[in-house]
């Protein structure tokens, strides 16, 4: 007994056209903490530091010692969990893959920060030629472009 599903089974699924081109900015858009990851690895200190202080604004206490197995939690010491500032110290301390697992948990709690990082970005990709901040960059303009027609 045939039914219209089994063709789909027999014709083999059709090749993407993008296979072998570079990433489109939709999908820079979704490995965006990825993206973040790498260019916090690219970054110089200070910029460094900035990118942390962006990313952990929209994080609570309880975000601040879950994430990255507690890797930010140290910064709850000093104080008040709003308005954190991350020493240069702090920022050589946290590794590329804490900051991954940050803007992970960051993307799920409140995405629009990412569109925080664009200013930051455009200053910092100046005296970096790496094409992970050009692709984060375009990653963020389209995730822009996104929320302004929703």
């Amino acid at each position: 007994m045939a039914d219209e599903f089994d063709d789909d089974l027999l014709t083999p699924p059709e090749r993407p056209a993008d296979i072998g081109t570079a990433p489109s900015a939709e999908a820079a858009r979704q490995r965006l903490p990825e993206l973040i990851a790498e260019f916090y690895r690219n970054a110089t200190a200070p910029l460094r530091k900035r990118l942390v202080e962006c990313l952990l604004r929209p994080v609570g206490p309880l975000g601040l010692v879950a994430v990255a197995a507690g890797a930010f939690g140290a910064l709850l010491q000093r104080g008040s969990y709003r308005g954190v500032t991350v020493a240069l110290d702090d920022a050589a301390r946290i590794s590329p893959e804490q900051v991954f697992e940050l803007a992970s948990y960051v993307e799920q709690v409140d995405p629009d920060t990412f569109l925080q990082l664009m200013p930051l970005l455009d200053k910092g990709t100046l005296g970096m030629a790496g094409v992970a901040a050009s692709m984060l960059l375009l990653a963020l303009q389209a995730w822009r472009l996104r929320r302004q027609r929703t």
